[in-house]
């Protein structure tokens, strides 16, 4: 698949889903273990400034972190992802729609940018990274989630761990049913994406299911119990202190 076609089927899927997708984001897999991980890694010290939502999608996080007390701007390129986020945040936050390929800001403008389960969807993740890296002050931060390495996909029973490719995975909210299609890369060869747009990763967060999440989601919880969904990548520029 070329990467126009790839990026015209990420961003058709995403229109399709925006309708709804505020409906059912608060999910085991959304809400309890990806957001939640995200919201314990940023400390008091590192809220309250000036943070990019890259690829926002329906706006939960940027919803959160304007309660944090962040001034927000937020971009995703889905059009409607971007309407569906700017009624979830009313005027809390500014949305612009732009390419996670691309992101259209000057150097230092952040003191932090947050790309929440987005960098996956491009083969080319150093370009992006190089981009967060100038985005963010000496001392700002950049925290990025992506499905775990280790993690199994459905469509992928026996994957090539070590080879970078792209897999499919289908969703069903409420009726609609999309297929996307993500890459997966090594461990070792996102490590090496972050070190090379100048990022040193400081914190590693791997969710895990715990037991108000058996409580609240039961068998779906059981069913992955032990087993991992995403990672989050918490960096620093290489210089800061």
């Amino acid at each position: 698949m070329d990467p126009a076609q790839h990026r015209s089927l990420t961003v058709s899927a995403y229109e399709r889903l925006a309708g709804v997708w505020g409906e059912t984001d608060d999910n085991l897999f959304n809400e309890a273990l990806e957001r939640a991980t995200v919201r314990s890694m940023l400390t008091t010290a590192m809220l309250g400034g000036r943070v990019l939502d890259a690829g926002c999608a329906a706006g939960a996080h940027s919803a959160w972190l304007c309660e944090a007390g962040c001034e927000v701007v937020a971009f995703d390129l889905s059009r409607a992802m971007v309407t569906a986020a700017v009624a979830r945040c009313g005027g809390a936050a500014q949305f612009v729609i732009a390419d996670l390929a691309a992101p259209p800001f000057v150097d230092g403008a952040f003191d932090g940018v947050v790309c929440s389960l987005a960098l996956h969807y491009l083969e080319d993740i150093a370009t992006t990274l190089r981009a967060f890296a100038r985005m963010v002050h000496p001392d700002g931060w950049v925290l990025v989630t992506l499905d775990h390495p280790f993690g199994a996909m459905a469509a992928e029973p026996e994957p090539a761990y070590f080879s970078t490719r792209l897999v499919a995975d289908t969703w069903i909210k409420r009726g609609v049913q999309v297929t996307q299609y993500f890459w997966r890369r090594p461990l070792g060869v996102t490590i090496d994406a972050f070190a090379d747009a100048g990022l040193r990763i400081e914190r590693i967060g791997e969710p895990r299911v715990d037991e108000v999440m058996r409580e609240r989601f039961g068998d779906e919880a059981d069913a992955i119990d032990g087993q991992p969904t995403f990672i989050a990548y918490l960096a620093r520029p290489a210089g800061a202190p």
